[in-house]
């Protein structure tokens, strides 16, 4: 996982006739890319689009079908595995398979669609029914038996059922039509509104205008018998029907469930409808890539990437194709030599995956670069235990990681190693802080005691055996001093490893120019600079001085700088060697900054010449065709390995000897500049470490001296009790949700921005592997 896996190129070379059988094994081999040969020609212009669109069809309707039974409450939460089963590679070999599947998937869905069609039908009918008699049932008790025996002519009526948000619109239009001469009865029913509307006969106009407002508004419309007689002959013939009807739809139901209990049937440990996906998938992702092959007559050509210690497996499944189809020609195979980047593959797992989507968020790493993500495992969530460092907090982040590992909850469980690892950090950190929801624990008892004067006391040879003395607890100040000191010991380490990798990476290249250009000058600026600082604060720490005596770190870096290393105030140790000493590291800090720069635009000037000058003497000799190739192979084979180091940052194909070489000055210009100001910047931008653990020890003591304090200083349970729930809560809305978030993305920034600038371009190209 250091560096990503070694490529290799090979051309492949195959008749139609095998062209998907080779695929197929290709794609259960799970460990190629195949090169698209022409990536700006569109899909629909593919030779197997077709196929592709087919299977997309298919792929939907089977999605349609599981949606439908959903909503038919036949499968809940039911979701299609889409995981192909390596064990249907063995026995469906052949590409006729998939119309096989196309007939099945069309006839099931068909029949299942008709059936669900018939079922709603017949719901809909059930529907009108129930709402029909629940309408007749309401007019006899509304109405009375004597509206049945002997209507008035007088009054007109009509009856219905509506939705019950639109109950009170319905009322409004009655009454705006019929200028409030109109009776209008509502009753709710079965999550709908039946209404009787008693209104005057006052002529035709009236009641068109009624009859609009019942038809915009009305699920049904319905009538009422003339006499008794028929209204209990139309009730009992629907009482009928409707038990017909529900007879009708639980024999559907049961065949609806029947239907899709077979689908659900699981043969040879897979069920149906995952048989069905899994293949039309497969088969769908196996046309892509067919599409990617340039077709030349009858044969397919081209390109694919594979790790250089698979391809003797590349082979393997090639001669696998051609013992099980004896009867199609076979496939040719040859390694290229590669004339573009290779792609960057790393080997992962359930661990490493996540630390590496950190590192390709920000880019992909370059062929053979180091890779952060081996680093980033431990340094990443180990600077968000400094600035989240709790030990309650931290422990219970730590659970939450560790509950994630073996009941899986959604949407963490991909995150599940990295938050133990964050809980874990933020737990040790915050021991090392002495730090538990703002409260010090005394457990080993403190190396201080306070006297009558309030003045602490340190007894001899007395050392806490774990982290900070309890009684520095509520001491703002030196929590501030130290925090602050130890972000920025933490920020030289950690910018130093990351110039230690691109040293690495220079080896690795066998750049021994840049290893000396680069490396070195910037190794020797940051720790001539940062380092000597950092080295200060330790050995402040390390040696005892007297109160009036202290040196100040800040202004002896000040006075170093501006006074060319001399020493003003108490120094450190003896004068006389701490200014020699400061004014050597100010020599090489200078030093370093030409170094670096102007090293690199000689040893350009000279590349640049030397290609200047082939071109010139190509353009002006009268050698022949052949003898000019040579010339031009032998001085390509005359550059050193460091100047095509130098040149592979820089891209010359359109640009004169003189571009090149201004565009080489202003980049190295550019790139030095960042670099000096950035040893500062960055450094500075690690105080972030202190600040954010300062800002959560004090959002703890804040919540917690707020609303636990009082209670608790009192020896009041009852109201401890009354308060805990709001300082659970609120401490886990501020400290244990946004605390978390922001420490997490400035912990990504730091290893972005600080961290990966010093060796990592993030500009490669990625692998895609075809699997299937």
């Amino acid at each position: 996982m250091l560096r990503s896996q070694e490529m290799s190129l090979f051309q492949l070379i195959m008749p139609r006739e095998s062209a998907w059988a080779v695929m197929d094994q290709l794609g259960y081999m799970g460990k190629v890319e195949i090169i698209d040969h022409d990536p700006s020609i569109p899909l629909i212009a593919r030779p197997f689009a077709n196929y592709i669109k087919r299977c997309d069809d298919l792929l939907n309707k089977l999605n349609l079908l599981i949606e439908t039974a959903q909503k038919l409450t036949i499968v809940k939460q039911f979701q299609i595995s889409n995981k192909t089963n390596n064990k249907m590679c063995p026995k469906i070999h052949t590409h006729q398979y998939l119309d096989t599947l196309e007939d099945q998937i069309n006839a099931k869905v068909n029949s299942f669609l008709e059936l669900n069609r018939n079922h709603e039908q017949l719901l809909e009918q059930q529907g009108i029914i129930l709402d029909q008699l629940d309408i007749l049932q309401e007019c006899r008790i509304y109405l009375g038996d004597d509206f049945f025996v002997s209507r008035d002519s007088k009054f007109d009526y009509f009856i219905g059922t509506m939705k019950q948000e639109e109950i009170y619109q319905f009322q409004r239009m009655i009454f705006r039509v019929t200028k409030g001469n109109a009776y209008v009865h509502i009753k709710l029913q079965n999550q709908k509104a039946i209404y009787i509307v008693m209104y005057p006969d006052q002529g035709v106009i009236l009641k068109k205008k009624l009859q609009k407002v019942q038809e915009s508004m009305s699920l049904n419309r319905f009538t009422l018998p003339i006499n008794l007689k028929e209204f209990d002959k139309i009730q009992n013939d629907l009482t009928v029907k409707l038990k017909e009807i529900k007879q009708l739809i639980e024999l559907t139901n049961i065949q609806l469930n029947s239907f899709i209990q077979e689908l659900l049937k699981q043969t040879e440990g897979i069920r149906l409808i995952d048989h069905y996906n899994m293949y039309i998938s497969k088969e769908k992702q196996l046309y892509i890539q067919l599409n990617k092959l340039k077709m030349q007559g009858n044969l397919f050509l081209g390109e694919l990437w594979i790790p250089k210690k698979d391809s003797a497996q590349l082979n393997e499944v090639l001669l696998i194709v051609k013992e099980r189809n004896r009867d199609i020609p076979g496939c040719q195979i040859s390694q290229k030599v590669p004339q573009t980047i290779p792609p960057t593959y790393f080997l992962l797992n359930e661990f490493t995956s996540v630390f590496q989507q950190i590192v390709n968020t920000y880019g992909i790493a370059r062929y053979r670069e180091i890779n952060p993500a081996i680093f980033t495992i431990i340094t990443f969530p180990f600077l968000f235990g400094i600035m989240f460092g709790d030990i309650g907090h931290g422990f219970c982040l730590l659970i939450f990681g560790i509950y994630n590992i073996f009941y899986k909850l959604e949407p963490f469980y991909e995150l599940r190693y990295l938050i133990v690892l964050m809980g874990f950090f933020s737990f040790y950190c915050g021991w090392i802080y002495n730090d538990f929801v703002s409260l010090s624990l005394n457990l080993f008892g403190s190396c201080y005691v306070v006297d009558g004067q309030l003045t602490p006391i340190k007894p001899q040879d007395c050392t806490y055996p774990f982290g900070l003395d309890p009684i520095w607890g509520d001491n703002l100040e030196f929590d501030d001093s130290f925090k602050m000191k130890l972000s920025v010991i933490i920020a030289y380490f950690h910018m130093c490893l990351g110039i230690c990798l691109s040293g690495c990476n220079f080896l690795n290249k066998k750049d021994t120019y840049g290893f000396c250009c680069k490396f070195l000058p910037q190794i020797l600026f940051l720790t001539s600079t940062i380092g000597y600082m950092d080295f200060l604060i330790i050995f402040k720490w390390v040696v005892q001085f007297s109160p009036q005596n202290a040196p100040s770190i800040i202004n002896t870096m000040i006075t170093m700088v501006l006074s060319f290393g001399s020493v003003e105030g108490p120094p450190m140790w003896n004068v006389n060697s701490q200014e020699l000493i400061q004014s050597i590291l100010i020599i090489i800090a200078v030093v370093s900054i030409p170094w670096m720069w102007f090293s690199h635009i000689i040893k350009g000037y000279q590349v640049y010449q030397r290609r200047s000058n082939v071109k010139i003497q190509n353009s002006t000799s009268s050698i022949e065709g052949s003898q000019v190739i040579e010339l031009q192979l032998q001085s390509i084979q005359d550059e050193t390995q460091q100047e095509k180091s130098l040149l592979s940052t820089h891209d010359h194909n359109d640009l004169s000897p003189d571009e090149e070489f201004t565009e080489l000055v202003v980049h190295e210009t550019i790139e030095t500049i960042e670099f000096v100001l950035g040893v500062i910047s960055n450094t500075a931008s690690y105080l972030r470490l202190w600040a954010l653990s300062l800002a959560h020890s004090q959002l703890a003591d804040v919540f917690y001296s707020l609303i636990l304090s009082s209670p608790m200083t009192e020896g009041s349970i009852i109201g401890a009790l009354l308060r805990y729930p709001i300082w659970a809560l609120v401490s886990f809305g501020v400290l244990m949700c946004m605390d978390t978030m922001e420490c997490f993305l400035h912990s990504l920034r730091l290893h972005w921005v600080e961290f990966q600038n010093k060796f990592y371009k993030g500009d490669g190209v990625e692998f895609h592997v075809y699997s299937l």
